[in-house]
């Protein structure tokens, strides 16, 4: 409480400086910058806006300033306010690559994947020598949901070899080796994720559905299972394990599982409509 009493009464000095006309001081800036940063850290999201919002008065041609007030309206889902806070970044420091890859992602949580592909793309171009295995990752998932494969595989190898012990990564290179048919590579990528993070929910029920894909059900039901322990509301799981057990014509077991499922996601026609079929057999 000291903490956060200290900060307003540094901010309240600080914007005392802002009552007459603002001339550029950088140092005034870097100043509201910093405390804007605190208050972020602090949850205090409100007071952090303000104060990168006189940072900015204090020094307009701060791209940063503008990068980190992006983040955190982004942060906030406040998507349209981020966006024009990392195209103004990207019009003071057209090389940020972080900017680009910030502007893809408030287009790809809009909905708007092809603006998002074309920021990301970009990033990437910007400094072919940098890490851009986020944007590369990214670049990925889009081509993953597109069912363009082969481009998906391209992108989260490129990813890889930039950091070859990331777990998301290899995962996501696993499934798409999956998709494609390739299940002795896919297990293997797959494995190899959960070397790095053996708890990795998505890849213990990605392992799940390959095992399911092969007729290796009994591989399969541990799978999922595994990836229940880590995430008890990953219902999906629920749902593939009980498929699963039915092939193995545990009836009981699928039960049980549709009724965790349920449990979980009442609401869900899906589980309902399995679950009922499943009593009346």
């Amino acid at each position: 409480m000291r903490r956060y009493f200290f900060f307003a009464l540094l901010s309240s000095l600080l914007f005392a400086c802002t009552s007459q006309d603002v001339k550029i001081d950088a140092k005034q800036s870097q100043a509201h910058y910093k405390l804007g940063l605190e208050f972020a850290q602090l949850s205090l999201f409100k007071n952090a806006l303000e104060e990168f919002d006189l940072a900015i008065k204090f020094n307009p041609e701060d791209a940063k300033v503008y990068r980190k007030k992006g983040i955190l309206l982004f942060g906030m889902k406040k998507y349209e306010d981020a966006k024009n806070n990392f195209q103004k970044t990207i019009m003071l420091d057209p090389n940020d690559v972080q900017a680009q890859i910030n502007l893809g992602m408030v287009h790809y949580t809009s909905g708007n994947k092809t603006e998002a592909l074309k920021s990301w793309e970009h990033a990437v171009r910007l400094n072919p020598d940098d890490n851009d295995s986020k944007a590369l990752n990214n670049i990925g998932n889009i081509y993953k949901t597109n069912n363009d494969l082969p481009k998906a595989i391209e992108y989260y190898q490129k990813a890889i070899t930039y950091e070859p012990a990331n777990s998301t990564y290899l995962n996501n290179l696993g499934d798409s080796y999956r998709l494609t048919g390739d299940l002795d590579k896919a297990e293997e990528t797959l494995l190899r994720s959960l070397e790095v993070d053996t708890n990795g929910m998505l890849t213990h029920f990605n392992l799940g559905i390959l095992y399911q894909t092969e007729g290796n059900f009994n591989k399969a039901i541990d799978s999922f299972q595994k990836s229940l322990n880590i995430n008890p509301s990953y219902t999906e799981a629920y749902y593939q394990l009980a498929t699963t057990h039915l092939k193995t014509n545990n009836k009981e077991s699928a039960k049980q599982s549709l009724e965790k499922g349920l449990q979980a996601d009442p609401g869900n026609l899906r589980f309902q409509e399995l679950y009922n079929k499943v009593l009346a057999s």
